[in-house]
């Protein structure tokens, strides 16, 4: 199954999911599904969001709190939630304020091993 493939029935399954990519921890997008058009430009936020990962990976191991594999983010508009596919790789899902959340981490979870068998 393709990254694509993958990452839209993240999408697809999860309620209030708007996108769903998968990022090096550089923010280089490797891909992305946008499902709905939310009125704000998720693909360069989700690349934004990325340095907030580094920021959390850096802080956790200067700290010796142990490895970060997944973090989120809510703002009024948009739910955010990425997890670690590997140490190079996160995959990202984008939400509706009130989409359901725990789905799209127990998605996450079964697809990022999913995401790193093709990478």
């Amino acid at each position: 199954m393709s990254f694509r493939e993958l990452l839209q029935q993240v999408v697809q399954n999860v309620d209030g999911a708007v996108a769903c990519a998968l990022m090096g921890v550089d923010g280089i997008e490797v891909d992305c599904v946008l499902q709905e058009e939310v009125g704000l430009d998720v693909r360069t936020l989700l690349i934004e969001y990325s340095s907030l990962f580094r920021a959390a990976r850096e802080a956790a191991s200067a700290h010796e709190a142990g490895g970060v594999s997944e973090l989120s983010v809510q703002s009024e508009r948009l739910l955010v939630v990425a997890r670690l596919v590997s140490p190079e790789y996160f995959m990202v899902v984008a939400l509706e304020p009130d989409g359901n959340f725990g789905k799209a981490r127990f998605m996450m979870r079964v697809t990022a091993p999913k995401l790193l068998a093709e990478l």
